[in-house]
């Protein structure tokens, strides 16, 4: 989307629980993220709206911070806006904040990195509070034996091999720059920040170091799997259900303290 001097460009800060979604992209389903958010503004608006997402979430994927633009060729009360949106959009999508930015503002282009947490819920019980939200794992699984492996994925790498075989992506380097764990009981969250991300990359991750803890593979495999560039060398995809999009980051990368500051409504 290119920004025009004849045109206003506003930005929706979003989150949404993406069970019932195939997605974050436009679908012929009509039942993408996107395509929801799009008919409720060209409701609202009376005339036909395009929005631009940072982030591509697959189907089934959550987002706690989803951040979207769309430009309009007049002023919006935002406030009646924001109102009307609340009304239409189903109870699974909320906009939490609603602002005009610069016209040069590019919500994919603009991003200098994100945050993903999959969480994992290891127990033989069924919490069903946590199923919509975790990878529900009954199986043995150690987790210092995942927290290790972890560290070999950080810094820059081709990561060939922890990303979907249909990825289209024109490099598939990315940098991690921090992992952090994080223990609840059963529940076991893996938070990863990075400067961008693959098509499935964090599924494919959270899935290897999954088998790594279960002892089917060995703590020390994650360079071997870098090195072969090979999507069948890594792990199994782990369930959409597990991975939130958590952060997107504008200007400068944020602290863990503010990312928690930043996730209360």
């Amino acid at each position: 989307m290119k920004a025009s001097d004849s045109h206003f460009r506003f930005r929706l800060d979003l989150s949404y629980i993406g069970t019932e979604y195939d997605g974050w992209q436009s679908q012929v389903s009509g039942r993408a993220v996107q395509d929801v958010l799009e008919k409720a503004l060209a409701t609202a608006l009376r005339q036909p709206v395009r929005i631009a997402g940072a982030s591509r979430t697959d189907a089934g994927v959550h987002a706690m911070h989803q951040v979207a633009t769309f430009d309009f060729p007049t002023s919006i009360d935002l406030f009646r806006l924001q109102g009307s949106l609340k009304g239409l959009l189903p109870p699974t999508i909320g906009v939490r904040r609603l602002e005009q930015v610069d016209p040069k503002f590019h919500a994919i282009e603009d991003a200098i990195g994100k945050a993903y947490r999959y969480r994992f819920w290891l127990d033989t019980r069924r919490n069903p509070f946590q199923e919509p939200f975790a990878w529900s794992v009954s199986s043995p699984c150690d987790r210092s034996l995942m927290e290790k492996a972890a560290q070999d994925l950080l810094g820059e790498h081709d990561f060939t091999s922890f990303c979907a075989a249909d990825s289209t992506a024109k490099t598939k380097i990315r940098l991690i720059h921090d992992i952090k764990w994080e223990h609840d009981g059963p529940i076991c969250d893996l938070w990863i920040v990075g400067q961008g991300f693959l098509k499935q990359m964090v599924r494919v991750i959270a899935g290897t170091l999954l088998q790594i803890g279960a002892g089917r593979r060995p703590a020390d495999s994650i360079p071997d799997i870098l090195a072969a560039k090979d999507r069948i060398e890594a792990g199994i995809t782990a369930p959409a259900r597990g991975l939130t999009l958590m952060r997107i980051f504008y200007g400068r990368m944020e602290s863990w303290d503010e990312i928690r500051r930043s996730l209360t409504w």
